[in-house]
């Protein structure tokens, strides 16, 4: 991101002016999210879900993701072997109608 040109001084002030209220603003609404967060205390634990994706165990999550692995490739392989059965059914009459057009 190229910087801002500035023509003179006013444009300058106008623009670090603007910056200062941003700033400010930005500032207020991360004292309201701190204050919200510390206000929740024991609640937010209760708040995310119960997964192994989320244990301070390093195990459990590894275990957890191969998991979610494991189920995303099963259901992927049994489409798969769905197609190639369909497929294998379907071939041989292929195969036998192009052989009778010769």
């Amino acid at each position: 991101m190229t910087p801002p040109q500035f023509r003179n001084m006013n444009e300058l002030t106008e623009y670090l002016s603007a910056l200062e209220t941003r700033i400010v603003t930005l500032e207020s609404e991360n004292g309201k999210l701190k204050r919200y967060i510390t206000d929740l205390g024991g609640d937010a634990q209760k708040m995310l879900p119960k997964t192994g994706l989320l244990s301070p165990a390093f195990m459990q999550r590894a275990f957890a993701v191969w998991g979610h692995y494991f189920v995303a490739q099963l259901i992927i392989s049994l489409v798969m072997m769905c197609i190639f059965f369909v497929i294998g059914l379907l071939a041989p009459d292929l195969f036998q109608q192009l052989y009778s057009l010769q």
